[in-house]
């Protein structure tokens, strides 16, 4: 059967990329980082658990083709880190939260800015994020 294009499939996929980039917004991967990062780790057993639902939301999205590579990259560290953090493994986990952090902010800086062209906004680098991190 032919697909077939209609008017309404880029405001699904615009959606679809809002939902989940407003969940894994919310996750605090700055936040997670710095703690699993610092001199004296400490793992929250929350965190799995909400970063594992962020995989989910990545992971039901209809991401544009130009942006799947970034969600590629975030859904496999997130397999990395979550064995790590069920593990409680302070030692291992600085190296895998780090590629995390860095994986996040791809893929939200990517969506947000397919977001802002799609709805023909000009852009801004930052996209919320220097708020949540103080300076980098």
């Amino acid at each position: 059967m032919e697909h077939i294009h209609t008017d309404a499939e880029p405001a699904v996929t615009a959606t679809g990329v809002l939902a989940a980039l407003t969940h894994i917004d919310t996750v605090g991967f700055h936040g997670i980082a710095t703690a699993l990062t610092g001199a004296e780790p400490r793992i929250d057993r929350n965190w799995a658990p909400l970063i594992h639902n962020a995989l989910i939301a990545v992971a039901v999205t209809t991401w544009p083709p130009e942006l799947q590579p970034a969600s590629d990259r975030f859904t496999a560290a997130v397999g990395q880190l979550i064995p790590t953090l069920e593990r409680r493994d302070t030692v291992g986990v600085a190296e895998t939260a780090t590629e995390l952090h860095i994986a996040y902010h791809a893929l939200s800086d990517a969506k947000w800015s397919y977001l802002d062209s799609s709805a023909g906004i000009q852009g801004s680098e930052d996209h919320g994020h220097g708020a949540q991190h103080g300076s980098h």
